[in-house]
């Protein structure tokens, strides 16, 4: 753990060398993948780890402050608007959001390689929830008080906004679980059709939960984002959807029960939006 807060601190300190923390990161993890059970590994960690104390001994103290207004994003008006457009703007003005986001995919990639001892579909939905924590995709409305203002004030905007966001998590979540999927076949072997069901059940009951938490209970009164990253709601959503993993765990047939309750419980959803639109 203290290697990985250092090494990240390293990559920041040099993050307009992009590209040069990219396959940093890659090695290091191709280093994990390969080299984990070798002799190697910790001579390698260790001269990794004096590369990072060199670079952070020789940082600006500067190079970890971003003041705000560094870069102007202009919009270009359009005369229909695209809530994709917004989600992927919002992502690419919000760099430690998105870095947030490939954390997640990195640790779908690595995630197998620890898990591939408990071989089988027992295990896999423990990866999928796991996968489910991404804290700033979902709190959207919370971190944005003028959204959240338009959204519930305007008409129709229950609809026209919750059904795109819900795709939108469910998308990030899915395209990790993906990656897990991959990996798990790469290294493993035996993905299994219903490995793929509940990889789309996982993805798609999270982003559900997460939607409905922004809009029944968005978190109000924090000062700093911190509160936002840190506050207790950011747990609820992984605690239910690991509670699931194990009941699907120790039963797989209540996969298949979970299933058509997700497809009710969207069935009912859409219903109510379509009753009540504002």
């Amino acid at each position: 753990m203290l290697h990985a807060v250092l090494m990240a601190a390293a990559v920041y300190s040099l993050r307009k060398y992009w590209y040069t923390g990219g396959l940093w990161a890659v090695a290091m993890v191709s280093t994990i993948l390969f080299c984990g059970s070798s002799t190697w590994f910790r001579l390698l960690l260790l001269a990794n780890s004096l590369v990072i104390i060199l670079i952070l001994w020789k940082a600006d103290g500067y190079a970890f402050y971003q003041g705000e207004g560094e870069k102007s994003h202009a919009v270009k008006q359009r005369k229909r608007g695209s809530l994709w457009r917004y989600f992927f703007r919002y992502l690419s003005c919000h760099k430690n959001y998105l870095a947030n986001t490939a954390v997640m995919w990195c640790v779908a990639v690595v995630m197998p390689y620890f898990l591939r001892e408990m071989d089988g579909l027992s295990i896999v939905p423990v990866g999928f929830a796991i996968l489910s924590l991404n804290t700033p995709i979902c709190i959207l409305l919370s971190c944005d008080r003028d959204l959240e203002q338009a959204v519930r004030f305007l008409p129709g905007q229950k609809r026209r906004f919750c059904i795109p966001y819900c795709m939108f998590i469910f998308s990030c979540n899915m395209a990790a679980d993906v990656m897990f999927l991959c990996s798990w076949q790469i290294q493993n072997g035996g993905i299994t059709v219903l490995m793929i069901a509940g990889a789309v059940f996982f993805a798609l009951q999270s982003a559900v939960l997460s939607v409905l938490l922004e809009w029944f209970y968005p978190i109000r009164g924090w000062k700093i984002e911190s509160d936002l990253w840190h506050h207790p709601r950011k747990y609820v959503v992984p605690v239910v959807m690991l509670l699931l993993a194990g009941g699907v765990s120790a039963w797989p047939v209540l996969l298949y029960i979970l299933l058509a309750l997700l497809a009710v419980e969207i069935a009912i959803l859409l219903f109510i939006c379509r009753r009540n639109p504002e």
